[in-house]
Formats: structure tokens, C-alpha cells, sequence
């Protein structure tokens, strides 16, 4: 069963419990990041050229993405 979003916002609330999270764990190891910049690091360079990205595995980026990558602001 696919999940579809009316817009881009509306995307962005679902998976916005991984990107506290992650923010939480970035914390952790002194490595300040809002949700919106998480989230904009993954609009503008992962899935800038994605076709049909599932949720989980949007998650899966948010979460276990190397720290490195997300600190190229």
C-alpha cells in the first residue's frame, strides 16, 4: 500500500519524529542542527533527483545518516 502526500509540508510533519530524533542524537556529540536544517540537507542533496522515495526508507536516511555529511551547511 503506498502513502501519498498532498504536499511537501505535509511530508515533512510525518517525518518530523526522525528528524527530532536525530536532532536529539546530534545534540549528544555537540553538533548543533534544527529539524529544518536536517531536513533542507536531505531536500537539496539526497533526494534532489529521488523518484518515489518511500517513507521508511526517508527515515532510515534521517536517522542513520553519517554526521559528517550532515555538518556541509
Amino acid at each position: 500500500m503506498d502513502i501519498l502526500f498532498h504536499d511537501v509540508l505535509e511530508l515533512k510533519q510525518r517525518v518530523m519524529p526522525a528528524l527530532k530524533l536525530r536532532k536529539k542524537e546530534l545534540q549528544k556529540q555537540n553538533r548543533i542542527l534544527s529539524e529544518e536544517e536536517i531536513w533542507n540537507y536531505f531536500v537539496e542533496h539526497s533526494w534532489k533527483n529521488a523518484y518515489q522515495l518511500s517513507l521508511s526508507k526517508m527515515v532510515d536516511e534521517i536517522l542513520n545518516s553519517e554526521i559528517s555529511i550532515l555538518d556541509t551547511k
